[in-house]
Formats: C-alpha cells, sequence, structure tokens
C-alpha cells in the first residue's frame, strides 16, 4: 500500500495504522514521490491511499499519469480530503472520504478497495 500525505505527522499515523492492521506500507509526501516509487516497484501496491487537494494541479497530474502506466493502470486509489468543496470522488479513485477520517470508515475502505494479491 502505498500512502501520500504531505503533512508528516499524518502521513506517519496512516502508515503506522495500516502497518498495525497488517498491511505492508510505502509512504511519501507528494505525488511526483509517489510516480517515483511506483516506477521502481516490481509490482503495484494493492491500493494508493492520496491525499488530494482539488485546487492542486499536481494531484491531478498524478492521477491522470498513474492511469496511462501500465502496472498501475487498475491500482485503486481511495482518496482523503479536508477539501469541503470536493464532494464526489474524483475522476481515477474509487472512494472519497472527508477529513478528519474515523478509523473503521478508513479501514472500512482499504479493505473494500484494496486489490488482493
Amino acid at each position: 500500500m502505498l500512502v501520500v500525505e504531505s503533512y508528516d505527522d499524518l502521513r506517519e499515523a496512516l502508515a503506522a495504522l495500516l502497518v498495525l492492521e497488517g498491511y505492508t506500507v510505502l509512504s511519501v509526501a507528494t505525488a511526483t514521490q509517489a510516480l517515483d516509487v511506483l516506477g521502481r516497484l516490481p509490482h503495484s501496491p494493492a491500493l494508493v491511499l492520496l491525499s488530494l487537494m482539488l485546487r492542486n494541479p499536481e494531484d491531478q497530474r498524478f492521477l491522470s499519469r498513474l492511469r496511462n502506466l501500465d502496472l498501475t493502470s487498475r491500482l485503486p486509489v481511495l482518496a482523503l480530503t479536508a477539501d469541503p468543496d470536493l464532494q464526489a470522488p474524483p475522476a481515477g479513485t474509487v472512494c472519497l472520504l472527508g477529513k478528519p477520517v474515523r478509523t473503521e470508515v478508513l479501514l472500512a475502505a482499504v479493505d473494500r478497495y484494496r486489490t488482493r494479491h
């Protein structure tokens, strides 16, 4: 699983929670770093957990580029946002959760959408 979150404390908390639940987790701060990591992995992760800001063009480019890579074209992306203007999952994502997100809601979404390896 790949966690993409710009806030260090939140990124570390999300990764720690997912590790406690038994997931193997990589985490990065930016969408650019995520693409770099994904390009070096021998296989795609089960899911990308992306902290999304609607007004951030880097996030939108990330979703588009992710869909164009053979390895990740079917990779589920679960979006987290604190943006009140974002009400529906953006194109390229399977789910949108608002921040702050309750632990049980996040874990249920991760379990539902992750690909099985």
